[in-house]
C-alpha cells in the first residue's frame, strides 16, 4: 500500500495517507502550505502528518473508561500516552476507494475488541475544487449495542510570527492534570478570537464552546488566509498550541466536549448516542485565498 496519494486541483496540491486516513500536506500550486509541512523521516507517521480523524472520539478520556446506560466500558490506553486519545481511525490503515484527481474516499472497519467497546464503520472524502479543500467523514454503528460517538479532525496548521487567527467562541475550558479539561469559564482576552489576533505567547491545549462553525486563519508572511466552514455538528473547536514548537498550531473542529465520554450519562456534551445500524456525520471546508493588508 503506498504511504499517500496524490490529487490536485488548478490551485490546491494535497496529499492524503490511507495509514491513519490522514491529510499528509497541503500546499497552493505556487507552493505555500496552507497546513503544516509533513513533519516525518523514514516510514510514514500520522502524527507528522497535516490533519487525521477523529473517530469515534477525539481527544483524551478520563480514566480510560465510561459509564453509559448502566454499563461500564473500558478503553486501552495509547501507546504513547497514559490515557485512550482520539478514538482508533487515525491508528488504522484505510482502504483506498474513488480515487480520482479532484476526490479521494477512504474507508475503515473497527472490528470488536481491539481496546475500544466501539464497533463501526468510518468513510471519508478529501475533494478540491479550485481553491477549496472539503473534509467529510460518516461513521456508522456496526457492533450489537447503542453507544455515544464523536467525530472531529485533527489538522495542524503554519504559525508564524504574524499568524492571526478569527474563531468566535461564547467561552472555554481551563485545563488541569493530565491534558483534561477542568472548568468551563469565560473567555480571557487573550483567547477572545471573536477579531483577529495573534495566538498568545504561551501553552494552549484547551476546548472552546459555542462555536458558530466559521474560522478564519491569515499569514501575513505567506500572503496567504484561509476560511474555514464546518457542518452544524460541529459546534465547538480544540486550540492545541504548543510552547515548545512555535511552528505550528492545531484547530480542531470537533462535534462534543473534550472528555465528553467520563460525564455522558449526565450530559452528553456534544455526543451522539448512535444505535445499531445508524451512522452519524459532520465534515468542514477550507477556502484559501491570496491575502494582502
Amino acid at each position: 500500500m503506498p504511504d499517500w496519494l496524490s490529487h490536485e486541483s488548478d490551485r490546491l496540491c494535497l496529499r492524503v495517507s490511507p495509514r491513519g486516513g490522514a491529510v499528509v500536506d497541503g500546499y497552493t500550486n505556487d507552493g505555500r502550505p496552507f497546513l503544516r509541512p509533513y513533519q516525518g523521516k523514514g516510514a510514514f507517521d500520522v502524527a507528522a502528518s497535516a490533519c487525521f480523524p477523529l473517530v469515534p472520539i477525539g481527544n483524551r478520556v478520563e480514566g480510560n473508561a465510561f459509564l453509559f446506560a448502566g454499563r461500564k466500558f473500558a478503553l486501552a490506553p495509547s501507546a504513547f500516552d497514559p490515557l485512550y486519545i482520539h478514538g482508533d481511525g487515525w491508528l488504522g490503515t484505510w482502504q483506498v476507494g474513488t480515487q480520482r484527481q479532484d476526490v479521494v474516499e477512504l474507508g475503515f472497519d473497527k472490528p470488536a475488541g481491539e481496546g475500544s467497546p466501539f464497533v463501526y464503520s468510518a468513510r471519508q472524502s478529501f475533494r478540491l475544487v479550485g481553491a477549496r479543500l472539503e473534509l467529510a467523514m460518516s461513521v456508522t454503528n456496526t457492533g450489537d449495542v447503542a453507544l455515544p460517538f464523536g467525530l472531529g479532525f485533527h489538522p495542524y496548521f503554519p504559525r508564524t510570527p504574524l499568524t492571526a487567527l478569527f474563531a468566535p467562541a461564547s467561552d472555554w475550558w481551563s485545563e488541569r492534570g493530565g491534558y483534561l479539561p477542568g472548568e468551563r469559564i469565560a473567555l480571557t482576552d487573550d483567547v477572545d478570537f471573536s477579531t483577529p489576533r495573534r495566538l498568545p505567547q504561551r501553552w494552549l491545549n484547551n476546548g472552546f464552546e459555542g462555536w458558530n462553525r466559521a474560522a478564519r486563519i491569515v499569514w501575513p508572511e505567506f500572503g496567504l488566509g484561509l476560511d474555514i466552514e464546518a457542518t452544524p455538528a460541529l459546534g465547538r473547536y480544540m486550540l492545541y498550541a504548543p510552547d515548545s514548537d512555535r511552528s505550528f498550531f492545531c484547530f480542531e473542529p470537533m462535534s462534543h466536549t473534550p472528555n465528553a465520554l467520563k460525564h455522558v450519562d449526565a450530559d452528553p456534551m456534544g455526543l451522539r448516542i448512535v444505535s445499531p445500524g445508524e451512522s452519524f456525520d459532520a465534515g468542514f471546508a477550507m477556502s484559501v485565498f491570496d491575502w494582502s493588508d
